[in-house]
């Protein structure tokens, strides 16, 4: 595993990607001041889905082809302008692509095929060569600002895409460009799936799916050979509180007793929200921090304390104030 991972404090919070901005600088600096682990926003409300950002806006006219331009994220440049101004001590930064099982699903059906066939597999596999030149090439400008990756394919429909543990290699090329390197599905996790790929990270959204026995078996195996779990405590579209998030987390540790210890549970994650907040509100992708941050806070301090949670407010807002994102306000995203 990489030594990369054990830079990162205990329960460090992050995004999963898509913000709901529509200034780049906005969600660049809101994605390193907002969390403990900087990713690089992307932006559906200016340049589409997770699909359309990679294929174009129609992905059965666009098609695809393995000399296509290499691409960086629509706030590339911000973000990365954010990171020489206020780089993480911990020197980690997350980057997100869209999964070639994603991409190649959307494009088998945009041609009327179901997407989940060996034909899609073999075009996934070619796809993952061309997204890890295009994330190789982002993790090299960041490694040359003394930064290390951590890179998160984003595979939301893993489940329903009919690939068997015997094709998890599709992800092989991407593994290879970043220094760490993990699967995020929002959906069902094919947890036999994800056990073959032998991820650094897993992330997935435990708000709505809670931790199924065969899924904590594959987490003790990955935590003990020293990778990490993303906990996505927090639904994106109905944030509750940060109590509720903070018991989702305890639950999680427990259903991992008692192999491992809620300090050595919280040694080994990340919490993030269930998936992104692209599709909600600026004041919701706010309170979806503010519940991460406060729910991180008090479960540290009680297993420090080996007590109940306390649950505190952010002692700062945490979302840049509405009156600096001049042009934004107007422009919300609203469920």
């Amino acid at each position: 595993m990489s030594a990369l991972l054990r830079r990162l404090a205990p329960l460090a919070s992050t995004g999963v990607g898509s913000l709901p901005f529509a200034r780049a600088a906005d969600a660049a600096r809101h994605a390193t001041r907002a969390y403990e682990v900087p990713f690089c926003p992307q932006l559906p409300h200016l340049y589409g889905d997770m699909i359309d950002e990679w294929l174009g806006a129609d992905p059965g006219r666009c098609g695809w082809t393995s000399d296509r331009d290499r691409q960086l994220p629509g706030a590339w440049d911000q973000f990365v302008d954010e990171l020489r101004r206020q780089p993480p001590s911990h020197g980690v930064v997350k980057l997100q692509v869209t999964g070639p099982v994603t991409l190649a699903t959307a494009l088998e059906r945009a041609a009327g095929r179901s997407g989940a066939t060996r034909e899609a597999h073999d075009l996934a596999a070619e796809i993952a060569v061309w997204l890890a030149a295009s994330a190789g090439e982002q993790a090299a400008a960041l490694d040359d600002l003394g930064l290390g990756v951590l890179l998160v394919v984003d595979e939301p429909g893993l489940a329903a895409a009919g690939l068997t543990r015997h094709r998890a290699q599709v992800w092989d090329p991407l593994r290879r460009a970043a220094h760490a390197w993990g699967l995020h599905i929002c959906g069902q996790v094919p947890w036999e799936l994800i056990d073959a790929a032998e991820v650094d990270v897993v992330s997935f959204d435990v708000s709505r799916y809670g931790l199924e026995a065969d899924a904590a078996a594959f987490l003790a195996r990955l935590l003990a050979r020293g990778g990490r779990v993303v906990w996505g405590v927090v639904d994106p579209v109905a944030p509750g509180d940060a109590e509720t998030a903070a018991g989702r987390l305890a639950a999680s540790a427990a259903a991992m007793a008692p192999e491992l210890s809620a300090s050595e549970v919280a040694a080994s994650s990340l919490v993030s929200p269930a998936c992104g907040t692209g599709r909600v509100s600026i004041d919701s992708e706010c309170r979806v921090a503010e519940v991460l941050v406060a729910a991180v806070r008090a479960t540290r301090a009680a297993i420090a304390a080996h007590a109940t949670p306390e649950i505190k407010a952010p002692h700062s807002p945490l979302c840049i104030d509405p009156r600096e994102m001049e042009g934004v306000v107007h422009d919300r995203v609203h469920p």
